[in-house]
């Protein structure tokens, strides 16, 4: 599945908007940078979403992008097992075991969802919106013809 060509989607996907972007670490002990002091309290850090959006490491990183990974310096960040500028399943020893089964779970809902629904511009979504309408006011008027000859004229009149 590593290859396949809609592979780049479900890792701009992940990248962006991975649920490992809720994970939180927070600080035990009180914060000493320089002359300031940050209390621990205040220092609650999403740690992966960091990585994943920083502009240093991504161009664009809050852009959805795709074609990012056919970069060639983008190319060893999108390794998920040992990358660290890549990790919407976490690494190391914490690598979720699931991770996967989750990328094939993307794949089969995008597949299904690529194949089945066709996506509408606003001049497509118009003219079905108007063919829909058009539709059932035939079948407004063809129940109507049984129920009286006045409403079959006027259908008639119409061009239904």
């Amino acid at each position: 599945m590593s290859n396949c060509s809609f592979c780049q989607v479900i890792d701009e996907t992940l990248r962006l908007g991975g649920i490992a972007i809720w994970l939180m670490r927070e600080a035990k002990e009180d914060i000493q940078y320089q002359d300031f002091v940050i209390p621990k309290e205040c220092f609650v850090v999403p740690f992966l979403s960091a990585v994943h959006l920083d502009e240093n490491v991504y161009n664009g990183a809050l852009n959805f992008n795709p074609w990012r990974w056919m970069e060639p310096e983008n190319e060893e960040k999108r390794n998920r097992r040992t990358s660290p500028f890549y990790a919407p399943f976490g690494g190391g020893a914490r690598f979720c075991p699931g991770a996967e089964l989750a990328r094939l779970q993307i794949a089969l809902f995008l597949r299904y969802f690529v194949t089945t629904y066709r996506l509408l511009n606003e001049v497509e979504k118009r003219q079905f919106q108007l063919r829909r309408s058009l539709r059932r006011l035939r079948t407004r008027c063809s129940r109507s013809v049984l129920s009286s000859s006045g409403t079959e004229e006027r259908c008639r009149q119409r061009g239904i």
